[in-house]
């Protein structure tokens, strides 16, 4: 039979006992905002997870370990044959990726997607008896007993973790101890502690990075303890990424049900803008319903700037030098686009390579142009 709740009635281990015990068959999708991540499980073991998360799709966990670069991950999505081809196996095929390497990294990412959810306080889940993972998902075998111990394990390690950072608004700085070279030979860990500036937190860190927040706050509270690391504010900047403000004043006062009746009209009227700004995570409570719509709203609104502003293969340049960029008001992921346009990468690269939404970077690349920071070659709208 399905299920469907919330961990705040049922816990998240009681849900994983019960699928283990009862030896259920299906899959479970776990929804918090308009992050989804789903778990499979055969005969109560769990075989296999996804996730809609940026940071833990293969290119980016990847590019977060080391074992590719932004410009090999380009490569390899314009050289799949179509779009169907799993991008795994064209990062072998290219020998950008060891095929060793590779599925290490599909594991690992697999892991990562079940245990980051013992970090959610409390989130929707719905099972779906007798469903089965598509192609892509990576078949493992991951006993619940184990995955518990783990799980429970993590939550605790973040709970000392947030008595010293409570949160990824953290900013750290380098101390005056040189770090063992032991820590710099770990790939992550080198580019982590490279990135500490006195400016940055540790949400910043993460999103340059394409890494999650778990192993960037879990080394740099390691770091902190050795003395490696100091605090320079608990109080930075939110990592922000891009939504539109709302449309009006009065829309803005709207409550949750009221912004999903208002975007629904925006949307058939083609106002995607507007549509998009009512629905955003920032400013309502993210059902199945509104990821629903959000998503058909999102896809209406790639299309649409694609076809009116600028085209996926357009090259965009600075308009200004790099030395004026450093004195403008930026988000972190406007930082991200600017580092990366260089007169040689085009927008459809740039988007695939930027680990937020598709809407999301094209709304960012559009404030860049609207602000004068950026410039994209006149577009004819087809």
């Amino acid at each position: 039979m399905s299920l469907s709740g919330s961990t705040s009635t049922m816990s998240l281990a009681d849900l994983l006992q019960w699928l283990a015990s009862s030896q259920q068959t299906g899959r479970i999708d776990f929804c918090r905002g308009s992050i989804v991540k789903e778990i499979f499980v055969q005969d109560g073991l769990i075989v296999g997870a996804a996730s809609n998360l940026p940071t833990e799709m293969l290119g980016h966990v990847l590019i977060a370990r080391g074992k590719l670069t932004e410009e090999q991950l380009r490569a390899a999505l314009a050289a799949r044959e179509d779009l169907d081809e799993f991008l795994g196996q064209v990062l072998v095929r290219l020998g950008f990726v060891e095929r060793d390497d590779l599925l290490r990294a599909l594991a690992e990412r697999t892991e990562e997607v079940v245990y980051s959810l013992f970090e959610w306080e409390e989130v929707e889940f719905h099972f779906e008896p007798g469903a089965r993972p598509g192609p892509r998902v990576v078949l493992i075998s991951m006993p619940v007993d184990h995955v518990l111990l783990r799980g429970v394990h993590r939550h605790d390690e973040m709970l000392r973790i947030r008595e010293v950072f409570p949160d990824g608004r953290v900013v750290l700085a380098r101390g005056d101890k040189k770090p063992p070279e032991e820590i710099l030979k770990h790939s992550l860990a080198r580019r982590i502690f490279e990135s500490l500036d006195g400016r940055l937190t540790l949400d910043e860190i993460a999103f340059q990075l394409h890494a999650s927040r778990y192993p960037v706050m879990k080394f740099l509270h390691e770091a902190y303890r050795l003395g490696l690391v100091k605090i320079v504010s608990l109080d930075g900047p939110p990592l922000r990424l891009t939504t539109s403000d709302a449309p009006d004043a009065e829309l803005a006062g709207l409550s949750g049900p009221a912004r999903v009746v208002a975007a629904k009209e925006s949307f058939h009227k083609g106002e995607l803008d507007a549509a998009l700004a009512l629905v955003s995570d920032e400013v309502i409570e993210q059902d199945s319903e509104t990821i629903a719509l959000r998503t058909q709203i999102e896809r209406a609104f790639v299309r649409k700037v694609y076809r009116d502003e600028f085209a996926s293969d357009s090259v965009p340049e600075l308009e200004r030098s790099l030395d004026e960029l450093s004195a403008e008001l930026l988000r972190p992921e406007e930082v991200f686009l600017l580092s990366r346009i260089d007169g040689q990468w085009t927008i459809g690269e740039i988007v695939d390579v930027a680990p937020a939404r598709e809407a999301e970077t094209l709304l960012a690349l559009r404030r860049l142009i609207r602000r004068g920071l950026i410039r994209v070659p006149q577009h004819t709208p087809a």
